[in-house]
Formats: C-alpha cells, structure tokens, sequence
C-alpha cells in the first residue's frame, strides 16, 4: 500500500466540533481554534503472585472527553460562550458531533463523510479575557454513554 500525504493525512482545519440545540439543529462551536477528543479505559487490577514483578490488568469500562478552545463572539445565535453557559445551567446532556463541514457559509455538517457522535455533560466553561488581546473561553465535555463512530 502507497502513502500519500496529501490525500493520507487529515488537517486539523477540516474537523469543527458541532452542537445540538434546542430545536435539534446541529451549530458549530463559533470560531473554534482547537478541540481534544480523549477516549480513556479504566483499568481493573488482576496482579497475583503468578504475575511476578510485573502488574497485570484488564480494561474496564471506557470514557471519553472532550475539550475546545474558541475566540469569543459577541454575536448572538453563534454557538459561543453565552449559548454554551445557557446550555451548561439547565445541567442535562447535549448530543454532539465531531465531523467535516460542507463548502456552504454556515459549516452544516457534512454527514457523507466521518463523524464521531454523543451525547455529553458540560463540566466546565471558562472565559478568559486578556488586554489587547480577543477573548478566549474553554470548554470541557465528560462523554455520557457511548461515542459512536460513524463512517461513511
């Protein structure tokens, strides 16, 4: 099999972490500059006298985050700092999903291709502002139940 990166690799430019609203429309994090996508195992310890000097485990359940940095915008309807916050105080999970945006101006989904999908809490949100500099908020997701991956 040949490499090609040009066509091989995937550009971080090409994935926007998008969220559900009320009214189940699926909005890009405005302005994003990064998000982090972890999947964790748990681990359940099985070292015994049989397992010499060496600890042995077997993986338990998994769970998965997500963080995301964003510039913050003051325009309403975005899905920037202030929807996240109203989002964050009712406490209930928010589907989410991480995939490639159509050409079109508003980042729609491209549902043709890959996406990870899920529904999470928001355990927290900072806003930081520094002078002479735009304001940045941080977002943190704990994964609720399963991230599926759904393939084209």
């Amino acid at each position: 099999m040949a490499f090609n990166q040009g066509t091989d690799l995937e550009l971080g430019e090409g994935l926007l972490l998008y969220v559900e609203d009320s009214e189940e429309t699926l909005t890009p994090v405005a302005y994003a500059t990064t998000h982090t996508v972890s999947v964790n195992g748990d681990t359940i310890d099985t070292s015994s006298k049989m397992s010499g000097a060496w600890q042995d485990f077997l993986v338990g359940q998994l769970n998965w985050q997500i963080t995301s940095e964003s510039l913050v915008s003051k325009t309403t309807g975005h899905m920037s700092f202030n929807t996240l916050f109203s989002l964050m105080v009712k406490r209930e999970p928010i589907n989410i999903k991480i995939g490639t945006p159509t050409d079109d101006e508003d980042f729609t989904l491209d549902t043709s291709k890959p996406t990870l999908s899920g529904s999470a809490v928001i355990t927290s949100l900072e806003k930081t502002s520094t002078k002479g500099e735009v304001c940045t908020s941080s977002l943190n997701l704990q994964g609720k139940g399963e991230l599926e991956s759904l393939s084209s």
